[in-house]
């Protein structure tokens, strides 16, 4: 509900605190640049100390953050506040647990658990957008606080992750295994390929209901709305693909909704539309966009042995947090020169093109059975 959430808020947050686009990318990234530096440790923990125990330790950093935005009474409090709250998106062992329950349909689960995110997103997006119209945001994130310190004592209650391999028997290979990851050539192509995904990604869910706003026409809980509709296709289309790629290559799915999402991009940030077409471009474009991260995730798990997964996933979402952090950033820096259109264009469309075309190289598992024999041979 938190994470994608933030660029409905992002309009009030500049009014309010008196800052410029360049400042507000920064405030959009500062909950991801502590997660860029402790998500791909936290893989290495979640093996050996336990997921359950990372992922409550993560709720709880991240309601504290929460706790501490809503509260904040100044640019820099603010910006602290979200540092703390990235500290607390722990999410190799959520999706590492999921996979693992249903390693039959990894592709499905974990579409599903993806899908959950930004169905979460999309009612906290629709949410802000209602209190910013208010000038009430923090009200939003009140709400949110006390909704994530209740799904931590529901998860504490009720998650029981599955057995995995002796954290000995992990820990004796993982330090040759992890330098044996970071070499792989396809491990590195979905690394790059979640880089440029993420810096598209992160500058659309950033800047594009300020784009709304400022460029369609539309009041904050339009735009609110607007950006949740295009958060909740997230829901359906992330389960869907995943369904999807247990059939058939889930490489060629990532390459098809980059490059069509990419050309989609292009008409909805430079021409001039109605409320209602700015429903359906977001509808189209997030059916496009979202598929990528459980695609990604899926093929890199399938790369590993079952002890590793939740470091590999690590691994994979660091890369893409560092393409979540710069996108923003560079959206906002350029706009100042720019405009929001070309800026847009440049930090959305020309990053999923890239990464449209980059996933045409990436080798599945039952391609690429001779990448990765270190990590794939039994002990």
């Amino acid at each position: 509900m938190f994470g994608a959430t933030l660029g409905v808020a992002l309009p009030e947050l500049m009014l309010e605190f008196s800052i410029s686009e360049t400042q507000a990318g920064w405030l959009y990234s500062a909950s991801l640049l502590p997660t860029v530096i402790l998500l791909t440790p936290s893989g290495y923990f979640a093996d050996r100390v336990g997921r359950k125990t990372l992922l409550l330790s993560g709720y709880l950093l991240l309601a504290i953050g929460v706790t501490a935005m809503s509260f904040s009474r100044g640019y820099l409090e603010c910006l602290a506040a979200l540092v703390t709250a990235g500290a607390g998106l722990l999410i190799p062992s959520y999706y590492t647990m999921v996979g693992e329950a249903l390693t039959r349909a990894r592709g499905l689960a974990i579409g599903f658990a993806a899908g959950a995110y930004h169905l979460g997103a999309s009612i906290g997006s629709i949410l802000i957008g209602f209190y910013a119209s208010q000038q009430l945001w923090r009200f939003a994130y009140y709400d949110m606080a006390i909704i994530i310190f209740l799904v931590m004592v529901v998860q504490y209650v009720r998650v029981r992750p599955l057995p995995t391999r002796t954290k000995s028997d992990a820990a004796s290979k993982l330090h040759p295994s992890l330098i044996t990851m970071m070499k792989e050539r396809n491990l590195l192509v979905l690394s790059i390929s979640s880089l440029l995904a993420n810096i598209g990604f992160s500058a659309a869910c950033a800047w594009l209901p300020t784009f709304f706003i400022s460029f369609a026409g539309l009041d904050t809980a339009s735009a609110g709305l607007v950006f949740g509709l295009f958060l909740l296709t997230g829901s359906v289309a992330q389960p869907a693909t995943g369904a999807l790629s247990d059939r058939i290559r889930r490489s060629r799915i990532a390459s098809t909704c980059g490059i069509t999402s990419a050309v989609l991009s292009v008409p909805m940030l430079m021409t001039h539309y109605s409320f209602w077409a700015s429903i359906g471009y977001s509808l189209l474009f997030g059916l496009l966009l979202f598929p990528f991260w459980n695609l990604l995730i899926t093929i890199a798990q399938e790369s590993v042995r079952d002890e590793f997964r939740a470091s590999v996933t690590g691994i994979i979402q660091t890369i893409g947090l560092v393409g979540s952090a710069l996108g923003p950033i560079i959206a906002g820096s350029l706009m100042a020169v720019a405009g929001i259109n070309r800026a847009l264009v440049c930090s959305i469309t020309l990053p999923l093109l890239a990464y449209g075309v980059l996933a045409l190289a990436i080798l599945e598992t039952s391609k690429c059975q001779h990448i990765g024999h270190l990590m794939k041979r039994k002990p």
